[in-house]
């Protein structure tokens, strides 16, 4: 959880009374500093959002206690500031809706099943076999799962087309609650994007994975689902997605026009030379007047140092 007061975030862009029709989101994990690939994805969302007069919010997903280091939302936050990409009302941190996580577990109880597989024991097993379907009463040490149905869940990305995939098939039955007690990233985000609020998901292709998933839980709870696009990843020269956890290095912050040019061109723009001496709000307002989703490439690209 964050060390700061989640109360005093300020307010960047102030929000109508109603609820815009198009609606997007950021939600980035505050497991260290912003980088290249997460101001992509921000990007991406930003100018979808924007390009049709929508609302924009910021998340800060930060269920995973163990991974989150302390002041690194400020410094995500400060990095979005600095490439004046301002958000609307409130930053919302989903370790304040835990609450809200719990009670979309007991509308899913009859689904659910107790687990005490450790990670080893479903080594040889990609598609979880269904070993402890039986347990449906509390157990000490163990995860909760849901039982999937055998049918497929078709959606069509905005940007990577037609998705189809069966549950029972690609993953089997998989964990909504983990064996530490931590309400796990599947069932926050479904419920956070779930329901109306949130009209579309721009995000890395990295989680387009996931979606299916979030998906199924969203029809279990009743939510609306909103429309997902996948947008590219950016690659290390190793061909490792850009990530804290591959040692992508934070934004330069004085380099935020430079920075933003850069995720322009791996989302399909060509921003002018003469970009090269504007000011990052400058060219947001140039990309934001050529945004286009059916313009953003499928394939990754590679950041060059």
């Amino acid at each position: 959880m964050s060390t700061a007061s989640h109360s005093t975030k300020s307010k960047k862009n102030s929000s109508t009374a109603d609820q815009p029709t198009i609606a997007g989101r950021f939600a980035p994990s505050p497991t260290g500093p912003l980088h290249l690939g997460s101001l992509l994805a921000a990007t991406a969302s930003y100018l979808d959002a924007r390009s049709r007069h929508g609302h924009w919010q910021v998340r800060i997903d930060d269920l995973d206690l163990p991974r989150n280091i302390p002041g690194a939302d400020e410094l995500i936050l400060q990095a979005l500031e600095a490439h004046a990409l301002f958000w609307d009302g409130e930053v919302v941190y989903q370790s304040d809706r835990l609450d809200i996580y719990q009670h979309a577990l007991t509308r899913l109880s009859d689904r659910l099943f107790y687990c005490t597989c450790s990670r080893r024991a479903l080594r040889a097993h990609p598609v979880y076999p269904g070993t402890c379907r039986q347990h449906r009463t509390p157990r000490p040490d163990s995860a909760l799962r849901i039982i999937v149905d055998n049918e497929s869940i078709v959606f069509s990305d905005l940007v990577m087309g037609r998705q189809v995939e069966n549950l029972s098939e690609s993953v089997g039955d998989f964990i909504v609650r983990r064996r530490d007690g931590l309400i796990a990233y599947q069932l926050a985000t479904a419920v956070d994007d779930g329901g109306g609020s949130i009209s579309h998901v721009v995000r890395g292709s990295d989680l387009l994975d996931n979606t299916a998933r979030q998906i199924f839980l969203m029809r279990c709870l009743g939510l609306a689902v909103p429309d997902y696009a996948h947008v590219p990843t950016l690659l290390n020269n190793r061909g490792q997605k850009l990530s804290k956890q591959h040692g992508a290095p934070a934004l330069d912050i004085s380099k935020a026009a430079g920075n933003l040019a850069r995720v322009l061109m791996a989302l399909g723009m060509n921003p002018p030379r003469q970009a090269a001496g504007w000011k990052a709000a400058e060219l947001l307002a140039w990309a934001l007047e050529r945004w286009q989703l059916r313009q953003v490439p499928r394939h990754n690209s590679t950041v060059q140092r």
